[in-house]
């Protein structure tokens, strides 16, 4: 066990790079006692052999004593805190179901494997599929092992950044209840326990969670959260060109024109009354041009309401000498609610002249005016129109381990599990009643409905519409693999491990909503997935160099072989329509992985490794049913290409067919990597532990959205770039608009999928020039290499145990490619990718009960090189300084003879001790960026546990 603590060397401490100062959140490993180290499950991530640490590749250890002094309870966010992790898109208001991932290096969640007890359990979500910690309540923990190299020689798929696995206790014996109150721009409170039994031959453990966080987080509570971002050099997103987001009194737009309306309470305003909203007016009279206005930050939530219960219960008994038989059963119920922004704030109602509420006077004779009406504003004291999101997980593991000859064993296991949630179930305004609910002889009219009245009316309820999407994820895995010594050499024994698996998984989603001139709900998609895959794998380890034949420079050496081979079925089909056929894909891939660990001497290891990687596509992704959109679009059209003429001269854009969403027959990402690193314990000083390892991933056909596929044919240089992903489909001169047998049959196959919603029609068919075949696709390459340091250090001061930890990671080069065929480009430290700089540090101090900690966190500084255009000019690149932040934890644990006391352990944590708010970056929408910084400030975590 020692053994295999030391070559897994623990990376959660402080490092410095030559003056650079380190990162937040560093965890120091700890032995375990010697009367629990016994007992202790032994579970090795990265390698199928039991017994040996995995040869070759850098292991980061995270033991329960570590993670308690951490202060950190979020398992998700334990891992984004490692310089090897990354925050890019692992946040609960970064998906429709709040469902949280881990993410290392920032390759992407779904590169990361994700193990509980070393098996794979059921993904949750229905619009992205993302496996999340956060199921198993944090009691039942032991201890986390992140492997930081590629193993899919050893798992399969998703294991192209790491393998992150979460070891469960296993022979805890007690009770143990614990509170716990975090403080900062929301409250939450959590609750939760663990309880178990040992006896000679087996044990229990029971591990329950209850989390609440009641109110959600306006996103007024920070003013960069707001629309109007000109106080930090940004712009008035309360209005954009003609999209303008009005008070409860709404906006007229004629034309490019957009005006202000006074409150009339119901009565039709006049011309001269309507007040023209430009740049003009808001620099003459800002008081005037805003009251015009709504910022939906006063109203919108930036975060959510959560409600989550979890629950875990392993077993495990001997039978007889040779058997062992382990059960583990989870369940997870998660929900949340937050006020909804979905085309509520600016529902376009249409007013012809013949509308009773058209303004005479305004804009050109018989021009038609559009009323932009506030509905979410205009119903805030009504009633709450929310996005709620919930989610029941449920996962099962049996494992069967025998003795069958020698030190030869025989480990099977079947796994199955379901998630079932609705990841956006919500309030959504009727696009398809709104132009028409206020002008008489139309579908959708009402004659009740007044724009130009204050508050919620009852004529107003068709304009509130609703959408679900809901989804059905079930896991079925059996796998059984022998594994023991083969035979002896003088460094010792050669060991092998040989297996096979066997899973079937399907998704199910359905979406409903009520965009329709009836405002009930209707089935827009309903569609099937499924897969089956079929796995075999071999695992060989020899020590060359050991006890038995150590010589100089030679005190062990140790080499690992293994290779995968998996072959993949894939099927989806709609149940739109019937008798549909499923559509087929199927895939293979073998990938090996070779390991050495050398010991030249005393304290000091050498490793390598070198292995390929692969993703297969999940069921949503390959699933066109799930997700896709065709829009008729005109786009700019610059790149002087005889084949594609210009549609509209005056504005120099033509006429595309616009097709996004998930996409079918996708191959499976793969990647080749490959690392070399030293660990260094000196004689010396035995409380010293150095490592470093270098690392190098070259990550091919990555499954992405087709970035910018609006500017396909902006330029020359756009249409030689995305020249397979535009089709060149000029309309013929017969072609007769609706009429597809008229059509270029080009289009066919897009007008006519099933599993496309087409959005409402702006460019005539037969004005169409070509199709933009967008969407998801293997789109993307990405080759990244870079250095991690770790150094961990104890030392008895008399009063107590001073430890200092830290680690560090630095990208040294980070390319990637726009397209499957385009040219790679420097992303190092740019917006949108991981930071190259990101450390943690930590020092603490052990005096008897008495534990105090103090960490810092760094992100380094990078480049927006994706900044806004303000008032028609675009904003100069921009260096974001670094980000340090410090943590402090401070707990005493009372001891065995403290009476009542005995037991008791109270902590108090601040993360962010000095309140340090994030830099501004102005990006898109958004005036910070969440993947790289929070906007939370202080956070207090005030906790009290009881053993019994």
């Amino acid at each position: 066990m020692k053994t295999i603590r030391k070559t897994a060397m623990l990376s959660v401490s402080l490092t410095g790079l030559l003056g650079t100062v380190f990162s937040t959140g560093a965890l120091a490993q700890t032995a375990a006692p010697k009367d629990e180290e016994a007992t202790q499950e032994i579970v090795v991530t990265g390698t199928a052999i039991k017994g040996v640490a995995p040869v070759g590749s850098a292991t980061v250890t995270l033991d329960r004593a570590a993670i308690v002094d951490s202060g950190i309870r979020d398992v998700s966010q334990l891992i984004a805190t490692l310089p090897q992790g990354s925050s890019l898109g692992t946040s609960q208001n970064a998906n429709g179901g709040r469902q949280q991932g881990v993410n290392l290096r920032g390759l992407g969640n779904n590169a990361t494997l994700l193990l509980f007890d070393g098996r794979r359990w059921v993904n949750q979500g229905v619009v992205d599929q993302i496996p999340d910690p956060t199921v198993i309540p944090f009691a039942a923990i032991e201890r986390v092992e992140v492997v930081t190299d590629g193993a899919s020689a050893v798992y399969g798929s998703d294991a192209v950044a790491g393998v992150v696995n979460y070891v469960l206790r296993k022979d805890y014996d007690g009770v143990e209840l614990t509170a716990r109150m975090t403080s900062t721009l929301y409250k939450q409170y959590q609750f939760e326990g663990v309880a178990g039994r040992k006896w000679d031959t087996g044990g229990i453990m029971i591990g329950l969670s209850y989390i609440n966080r009641p109110n959600t987080v306006v996103r007024n509570a920070r003013p960069y959260l707001m629309q109007d971002l000109r106080p930090y050099g940004g712009n008035d997103l309360r209005l954009v060109g003609t999209t303008v987001i009005p008070g409860v009194v709404g906006a007229i737009v004629v034309g490019s024109s957009v005006y202000g309306l006074p409150v009339t309470n119901g009565t039709i305003p006049t011309a001269s009354q309507a007040v023209l909203l430009n740049s003009a007016l808001a620099a003459s009279d800002p008081a005037k041009y805003n009251s015009f206005l709504f910022d939906t930050g006063n109203f919108y939530d930036y975060f959510a309401t959560r409600k989550q219960i979890s629950g875990l219960f392993k077993a495990h008994q001997s039978i007889g000498e040779s058997v062992e038989a382990k059960l583990t059963v989870n369940y997870n119920r998660r929900e949340g609610s937050a006020r909804a922004t979905d085309v509520l704030q600016n529902m376009q109602i249409r007013l012809l002249p013949t509308s009773p509420y058209y303004i005479a006077g305004l804009g050109a004779p018989g021009a038609t005016q559009t009323f932009i009406y506030n509905l979410g504003a205009n119903f805030a004291s009504n009633r709450r129109l929310t996005i709620d999101n919930k989610e029941d997980t449920f996962n099962s593991t049996l494992d069967v381990d025998a003795r069958v000859f020698g030190d030869f064993s025989l480990d099977s296991y079947v796994s199955y599990g379901q998630s079932t949630g609705c990841n956006v179930c919500q309030a959504q305004g009727n696009v398809f009643i709104g132009p028409n609910i206020a002008n008489p002889g139309l579908a959708g009219y009402n004659a009740s409905f007044n724009p130009y009245l204050q508050g919620a009316q009852p004529g107003a309820e068709t304009l509130i519409a609703g959408f679900l999407q809901e989804g059905n994820f079930r896991t079925l895995d059996l796998g059984t693999k022998l594994s023991g010594t083969l035979f002896d050499l003088p460094g010792g024994g050669v060991k092998i491990a040989v297996g096979g698996e066997y899973s079937q998984t399907w998704f199910n989603l359905t979406a409903q909503n009520k965009l329709n001139a009836t405002n009930t709900w209707q089935i827009a998609r309903n569609t099937d997935s499924g897969r089956k895959a079929k796995s075999a794998y071999a695992e060989l380890f020899v020590p060359l160099f050991g006890a038995g034949n150590a010589t100089t420079l030679l005190q062990r050496l140790d080499l690992s072989a293994a290779v995968r081979y998996d072959d993949y079925d894939d099927y989806n089909q709609s149940l739109l329509i019937s008798g549909a056929a499923p559509t087929h894909t199927k895939a293979h891939t073998v990938n090996p992985k070779f390991g050495i660990t050398w010991q030249p001497a005393d304290g000091l290891k050498l490793r390598g490794s070198w292995g390929t990687s692969f993703r297969m596509p999940t069921l949503i992704e390959s699933n066109p049913g799930t997700l896709g959109q065709t829009n008729r679009i005109y786009i700019a059209n610059g790149a002087n290409d005889p084949l594609v003429p210009v549609s509209l001269p005056a504005t120099g854009q033509s006429a595309v067919l616009d097709r996004s969403g998930n996409s079918s027959g996708l191959r499976p990402e793969s990647a080749k990597v490959w690392s070399l690193g030293l660990d260094y314990q000196p004689e010396f000083a035995p409380n010293l532990r150095l490592g470093m390892t270098y690392y190098n991933v070259d990550y091919k056909d990555r499954i992405e959205v087709l970035p910018n596929q609006a500017l396909v044919l902006s330029s020359p240089t756009n249409r030689a770039l995305y020249t397979d992903y535009f089709i060149v489909a000029p309309q013929p001169t017969t072609c007769v608009n609706g009429n597809y047998s008229t059509y270029n049959p080009l289009y066919l196959p897009f007008l006519n999928n099933p599993n496309t919603v087409f959005a409402l029609q702006n460019a005539p068919d037969c004005t169409l020039t070509g199709i933009v075949n967008g969407g998801k696709a293997n789109l993307g390459n990405v080759k990244q290499s870079g250095l991690d340091f770790t150094l961990n250090y104890k030392h008895d001061i008399g009063i107590g145990t001073l430890s200092f930890d830290g680690s560090f990671s630095k990208i040294l080069n980070l390319q990637k490619s726009l397209t499957r065929t385009g040219p790679l480009f420097d992303a190092l430290d740019t917006i949108g990718f991981q930071v190259s700089s990101r450390a943690n540090a930590a020092i603490g101090l052990k005096s008897g009960g008495f534990t105090g900690r103090l960490t810092m966190n760094y992100v380094g500084s990078y480049l927006n090189n994706a900044t806004l255009t303000v008032n028609g000019v675009k904003l100069p690149n921009t260096q974001i300084p670094s980000w340090t932040t410090f943590d402090a934890n401070i707990a005493y644990q009372f001891e065995e003879d403290s009476g009542v006391l005995n037991g008791l352990r109270a902590a108090i944590g601040l993360q962010n001790l000095t309140d340090k708010q994030p830099p501004i970056v102005l990006s898109g929408n958004n005036a910070v960026d969440t993947n790289n910084h929070n906007v939370w400030g202080r956070i207090w975590t005030f906790e009290v546990s009881k053993k019994f």
